[in-house]
């Protein structure tokens, strides 16, 4: 499928994804970070999206650059920014090949299972590629990407409803075992008043591939694994974990 901007998707995005509990996911970085590189200062928070996790970090005294290939979502990120008065910084990157020139960052994050949405294995390979190189020595990679159990047993063929006071979504997957692959096909309907609403459609995938691939992909790449956890609790990582959040140093 092609890249997809998530033009529709960005103007609902924060309402629809209303239930993610950003400052405990800012508060589990800044966990692990104290334990790992207690003296980190710079962050990039890739694929940032509406900026919600990089308002919730920089509360947590980070300076946090946000990146991302949707313009329409820097855009609302931006004007967040300005009702925040908050000090990060958002440019518009791809994270298979945004550079930071000569500076090297100490931290580089990658939530919402952002990496999934990448189009191949190749793609991912080249991501952790790259944000090595814009890694300082010893700085962390942390991200987190849906599991094959959650694509092909929870995701699946199945349709999910979100419904809200100013917007209805469809959500419909369709999934391909040769790659744990879902295709997923929003209709958003956007009320007008009443009796009115204007329909959005998106369509976009999520891939993703096995947790020791997922460590064979990093450490060639010359990462060292650190650990991982059940979603964004301080559990351990399981064969049930439908997201799994890593953690690699350079």
């Amino acid at each position: 499928m092609a890249t997809n901007n998530y033009t529709a998707f960005a103007k609902h995005y924060d309402i629809l994804m209303s239930d993610v509990k950003y400052q405990e996911i800012a508060e589990k970085i800044n966990n692990i970070v104290n334990e790992y590189f207690p003296e980190a200062d710079f962050l990039i928070d890739l694929a940032c999206g509406t900026g919600s996790l990089s308002e919730e970090l920089t509360l947590l005294g980070f300076n946090v650059l946000g990146v991302d290939i949707s313009e329409e979502m820097l855009s609302i990120a931006e004007e967040k920014k300005i009702n925040s008065r908050l000090s990060m910084q958002y440019v518009f990157g791809d994270m298979t090949s945004f550079s930071l020139q000569e500076s090297r960052a100490d931290v580089i994050v990658c939530m919402m299972d952002s990496l999934n949405h990448l189009e191949s294995f190749e793609e991912i390979k080249k991501t952790f590629q790259n944000v090595y190189n814009n890694l300082t020595d010893g700085g962390l990679f942390i991200f987190d990407m849906n599991t094959p159990h959650k694509h092909r047993d929870i995701l699946s063929d199945n349709a999910f409803i979100f419904e809200e006071d100013s917007v209805y979504c469809v959500w419909q997957n369709e999934y391909n075992s040769e790659d744990s692959r879902v295709d997923i096909f929003l209709d958003i309907f956007e009320r007008l008043d009443d009796n009115n609403y204007k329909r959005y459609h998106e369509e976009f995938s999520e891939i993703s591939c096995e947790s020791y691939a997922v460590k064979e992909f990093a450490k060639g790449t010359g990462f060292e694994y650190l650990e991982s956890f059940d979603d964004f609790s301080d559990n351990k990582a399981n064969d049930n974990s439908e997201r799994i959040l890593y953690v690699f140093k350079k």
